[in-house]
């Protein structure tokens, strides 16, 4: 998938939203389901709760690594559209660069 310039850089910079992003939407998935685990728990019994807390636990780990793979996958393109090496991402000017491209 061959990319312009514009749209490497862009995609870029939104797979470095999503991925600052994603540490917020982990620890309100990781409240949730601590909070319905308790319900359960009191409503049932504590093995119910406990089977909850793990399967979610389960589940969201698989959510967490997908959507990580996913955003790191788009860098890899961007970089790679750019012609840019990997290591460029850790530059911190990366998101003026990218912007100036854009703009």
């Amino acid at each position: 998938m061959t990319l312009t310039k514009k749209q490497a850089a862009q995609l870029c910079l939104d797979a470095i939203d999503s991925e600052r992003k994603l540490k917020q939407k982990v620890i309100i998935v990781i409240i949730n389901i601590i909070v319905i685990s308790i319900a359960i728990t009191f409503l049932t019994s504590w093995y119910f709760g406990l089977a909850c807390l793990l399967i979610c636990a389960l589940l969201g780990q698989f959510a967490h690594e997908r959507m990580d793979n996913s955003i790191q996958a788009r860098k890899i393109l961007a970089m790679k559209s750019l012609n840019w090496p990997q290591s460029e991402l850790e530059n911190p000017d990366l998101g003026a660069k990218l912007d100036k491209i854009i703009g």
